[in-house]
Order: C-alpha cells, then structure tokens, then sequence
C-alpha cells in the first residue's frame, strides 16, 4: 500500500508539474517575437535583438518559478533567462529530449517524459511549446524547467516508508523466529517422546504441560498412550510371570523326578526315553524363560562393557552347544561400551546360538567386537546356508522361526536390546556363504574406546 500510495501521488505532482511548465512554456512562446528570434546568429549576445528576447523571458521565468531557454529545431541554443548558453551552441542535455523537442517543432506543445536531477538536488521536468512564425511553422523552441515544492516532501515520505518497510520486514522475521521456535522446539520433544516410546521406554514421563494449544492437546494425547501401553505392559508381564511361575514349578517336579527315575533306570533300555524326556524338558524350560526375557523388556541401566570379557562370556555359555554340534568359536574382540550388561550379553548369546544352529559341523562361528567411530559393533559370523529371500522380511518379528522347533523370539529379543539402546540390528550374507549378524550400540559419554 505504501508503494501504491507514492507511485500514485509522484504520478499526480508530474502530471500537475508538466501541465504547469507547458502553460509558461507556451506564454513565454507567445510572448517572444518570432520574426526577431530567426534573426539572431552566433555573436549577436550584445545586440539589441538579444536583449530584446531575454527581457521577455525574464518576467515570465520569475512569475512561474522556472527557467525559460529558447532553442531551435535542432537543439542549439537562441537564448535563456539567465544568460548561461551562447547562440548556436549545442546543448547536450536536450538530448534526453529529442523526441518532445522534435513533437514540440511540429507546433505542438508537451512535456518531457524523463525527469532529471539538478545541481540542487531537486528533481526536474521540462516543458515544451513551439515560438510561431507568421506562415504557422516554428521557427524555434520555448523549454520550461521548473520542479515541484511537494516533491521534497514526497522523497522524504518515501524514505520513511523505505524505513518502515526494512524495519516491518526485521520484525516480520524476529517474529516468524520466534513463532518458528515456539511450535518447533515442542514438536521436536515430542518426536524425541515418540521415538523413546517406539524404542520400548515406557516409564520416562512427557514433560508436564504448559500449553492450551494444538500441540498441548497432542501432548496429553501421547501421554495417555504412553500409559496405556505401559499399563498394558504391565498387565503383560504379570500375566506372563504367572503363567511362568504355574509352569516352572512343574517343571521342576517334572525336572526332579525325571533325575530320579534316570538313576533308578540306569543300565537299562528305558533310560534312554528318561534322557530325551530330560532333554524336552530342557527345551521347554528354555522357551519360558525365553518368553520371560522378551515380555519383561526394561530400559537399559548402562555401565561400563569390556567388550572382550562379555564375548569371553558369551562364547561360554554357547560351549555346550557348539560342542554338540562340532562346531569352534572364535573370538577378537576389544574396546569399551557404555551399555546393560545383561540385556547385551543375553542378545549376543542369541546371535550366536543362531549362528551355532546355522553352522555346518567342522565349521567356526566367528565373534568379532570393537569400539570406535562412534560405536561399538558386534558381528557374529557363520558358514551356514546364509537366509532365504522369503525369511527377510520377517527376520525380527516375534514368534516369527525357520526352524522345526524354534520360538521365533532370538532374534526379536536382539532386536528389542538394539532399539533400547538406540543401536540397530542387521543380518548380512557373507562373502563366500554364510551369514553376519552385525549388532551396533552407539558409545555415549563415559565410554572409551581401545
């Protein structure tokens, strides 16, 4: 609006302007004898004739407030009312104006289009009329410049505005900078909540609210869910640790009596079948602790991890598998990590058994671990058939197994111990056959590395 405003009065003082040198161009021309002005030629300053011309000029140029010069069809100088110009001489500065000279030459009179800036710094237009002679053609040209009073007034007002306008648009910024701020920051808490949820961290709280807005709103949304799942989760695992605790006593019994029927029994057929019930009982005492490690998923309480101890525990506990499958491991590993102790070392445990099932006899199942760049990467190695195309996609989803008799929670449980320490999980083939189970955990403060 400020812009439409200035362009629309400059548009009115010109018009007003031009209209205003027009009128005293034409009552200067009127006012000058035609006959005399085509008499005069270069050297005639000092005539009569001369003086005559610019004795004419001066009332007219004092009365309207502009300057008067008179000038022929070609733009060479006759006169002016202040004596600045010789007859004959060219004028340069007419040369923005040839066209208006030239319309003017015709017996027509006009303005100029273009303004120009005096010494004075004030802005200026031209008026143009034609001096008759007594056939009707011009034999020279009256040129009136001459500004307007208001136009100061209107550079001022456009400075002001110019100012506004810089000072309007830094405002505009500061504010969008603020406003950009004041939603932003809450929606990045918000992401950061949701990714913690989605990570498994059910018990850390969202900041308490203290916005009425939208983004309060979604706030208590996210709260809400937040404790719903966590109420879940702990119906969840009250559920389950009662089953268990209905199922391990049995077990147990079960565990006992087998032992005792296996000493009664020994040396004879029968104690074969006592062996392979021991064994399944075995197996599914191992799926109810299975069970019990995935349902009852807590954040990570993190320490200091010599990765080179936990593999040299890992690869103990996964012994009497790979004895029984005639299958070595091998291990290189180093560095520290700042993580649970207990949920990595049981995730890698996973990894490796994997692995150990996966492995041909004769073959080594590789366990490689090192901190650095950031991170502490596990890779657990095998020459095993490598993964099906079709197993892939549901590689980390629960109860999901390509074995006969698996639980499908190994590597799900992995999973779950990765996102709850913002690492990852991924399942590579590996060069010549095989497959690497490689388990990133990024290395927080409090942790070195060697």
């Amino acid at each position: 609006m400020g812009l439409a405003a200035d362009r629309l009065t400059r548009r009115a003082l010109e018009e007003e302007l031009s209209a205003r040198l027009v009128a005293a161009a034409q009552a200067a021309a009127e006012a000058l004898p035609a006959d005399r002005l085509a008499r005069l030629a270069p050297g005639d300053e000092e005539s009569r004739t001369y003086a005559h011309v610019r004795s004419r000029l001066a009332p007219v140029a004092l009365a309207t407030g502009t300057r008067l010069f008179v000038v022929r069809p070609d733009r060479t100088a006759l006169a002016d009312s202040e004596g600045r110009v010789r007859i004959g001489e060219p004028i340069p500065a007419l040369e923005r104006d040839r066209m208006e000279i030239a319309i003017a030459s015709t017996g027509r009179a006009t303005a100029s289009q273009v303004m120009f800036e005096g010494s004075d710094g004030q802005l200026y237009k031209t008026g143009y009329a034609p001096v008759l002679g007594e056939d009707g053609r011009a034999v020279a040209v009256v040129g009136a410049d001459g500004t307007a009073v208001a136009f100061a007034p209107l550079r001022r007002m456009r400075r002001v505005l110019a100012t506004v306008a810089v000072a309007g648009a830094v405002l505009g910024a500061l504010a969008a900078a603020v406003a950009s701020l004041s939603v932003t920051r809450p929606l990045t808490r918000l992401t950061e909540a949701a990714r913690r949820i989605g990570r498994g961290d059910l018990r850390t709280p969202l900041w308490q609210r203290r916005r009425k807005d939208e983004i309060g709103t979604l706030r208590d949304t996210l709260e809400e869910m937040r404790r719903a799942l966590q109420a879940r989760d702990e119906e969840r695992e009250t559920l389950l640790a009662g089953i268990a605790h209905e199922v391990r006593n049995p077990l147990g019994a079960l565990d006992l009596f087998a032992g005792l029927l296996a000493e009664e029994v020994e040396g004879r057929p029968e104690a074969s079948h006592v062996v392979r019930i021991r064994a399944e009982l075995a197996a599914l005492s191992k799926v109810v602790e299975e069970f019990l490690d995935y349902a009852r998923a807590r954040p990570p309480v993190r320490e200091d991890v010599d990765l080179a101890t936990l593999a040299d525990e890992v690869a103990d506990l996964a012994a009497p598998l790979a004895a029984g499958r005639r299958v070595s491991l091998g291990i290189e590993a180093s560095g520290t990590v700042r993580a649970d102790r207990e949920q990595l070392r049981r995730a890698v445990v996973n990894l490796v058994r994997n692995a150990v099932e996966a492995a041909p006899a004769a073959s080594e199942v590789e366990i490689r671990a090192s901190a650095g760049h950031g991170e502490a990467v596990i890779e657990v190695s095998d020459r095993g058939p490598g993964l099906a195309p079709e197993a892939r996609a549901g590689l980390f989803r629960p109860f999901f197994t390509t074995k006969e008799r698996g639980t499908g929670l190994g590597l799900a449980l992995a999973k779950q111990v990765a996102d709850a320490h913002g690492g990852r999980l991924t399942l590579e083939d590996r060069d010549g056959g095989g497959t690497v189970a490689r388990l990133a955990v990024p290395v927080v403060p409090g942790a070195g590395s060697t």
